[in-house]
């Protein structure tokens, strides 16, 4: 039975971002973020922060998905303020997300909502 909908959930220590600094790990991120996502969170002044709640929604969509997806064919955006999530050669009726920073912590979920002619 194919599902039509799925829903995935991640939680992620903000500092297992501020413990590696983007000025002297470039690469790193460059591996798991698009260059729009790299640009969004360095325009604050705690980058880290936001690098982690992209990472847990970045996360969220693969347990979602539930499938092998490389991080960079997620990109996750926002417009006024609020998260969603560009997904490369993947198709969704419907999808919706949220953010959550807390002291040490982040939490990303991510719903969406399948076209009807889904394959697995």
């Amino acid at each position: 039975m194919i599902e039509r909908f799925s829903i995935g959930i991640d939680v992620v220590e903000i500092k297992k971002f501020s413990s590696m600094k983007i000025s002297d790990n470039k690469n790193f991120y460059k591996k798991i973020f698009t260059q729009n996502e790299i640009d969004y969170c360095t325009k604050f002044k705690n980058p880290y922060t936001h690098f982690a709640g992209k990472f847990a929604l970045k996360e969220a969509v693969i347990k979602a998905l539930n499938k092998k997806i490389d991080l960079l064919d997620i990109e996750t955006l926002h417009k006024n303020d609020v998260p969603y999530v560009n997904l490369k050669n993947h198709s969704a009726y419907f999808s919706t997300s949220s953010i959550s920073h807390e002291d040490s912590v982040t939490v990303a979920v991510f719903l969406i909502e399948f076209d009807s002619d889904r394959k697995n």
